[in-house]
């Protein structure tokens, strides 16, 4: 065979391999269950869980089918933790789990100012985390934004902080 031969049958080979694919046959489609749905609070959304994404940003998962009327029904929710579906969605907490497994937990809320929420919860609040004060601030704060949030721990008290989602 002469080399243009050659040349023209490897190139005729190589076109037929490209058409051909790598031997993957073609499939129809596969259903892999729902996709994942974010859906963020909007002004008139009561009550609002915030959980952890993996890069340490708060994400907010709005109670809708059971809208919160009091930061201790909304802190009640944060403290369960991130349900199944939550959690296959990346979602954590760095809130600790209550002493008590039974709500409500030993959580207590109340006005104590015009403009100061106390939330009392049955952890030490001093050695908490930024993001896990951050978690309770903006939970317990998703009911009435205007306060800010005094945590109340056995052991001292911390704030007050209004919620920032700043990072």
């Amino acid at each position: 065979m002469t080399p243009p031969r050659t040349a023209a049958a490897a190139a005729l080979l190589l076109g037929a391999l490209v058409l051909t694919g790598c031997g993957i046959k073609p499939t129809g489609v596969i259903e892999s269950g729902d996709a994942a749905k974010v859906v963020y609070p909007d002004a008139h959304t009561k009550g609002t869980v915030y959980f952890v994404m993996a890069d340490g940003r708060l994400a907010p998962v709005p109670e809708k089918d059971q809208p919160a009327d009091s930061p201790v029904s909304v802190l009640m929710r944060l403290l369960i933790g991130p349900l199944d579906q939550e959690k296959a969605a990346g979602l954590q907490t760095q809130v600790p789990a209550p002493p008590d497994r039974k709500p409500p937990f030993g959580l207590s809320a109340s006005i104590v100012s015009g403009e100061t929420l106390e939330v009392r919860v049955p952890f030490a609040v001093a050695g908490l985390s930024e993001t896990a004060r951050r978690q309770l601030v903006c939970t317990a704060a998703s009911v009435n934004p205007r306060y800010g949030v005094v945590l109340h721990g056995p052991d001292t008290s911390v704030g007050p902080a209004r919620c920032d989602l700043g990072g």
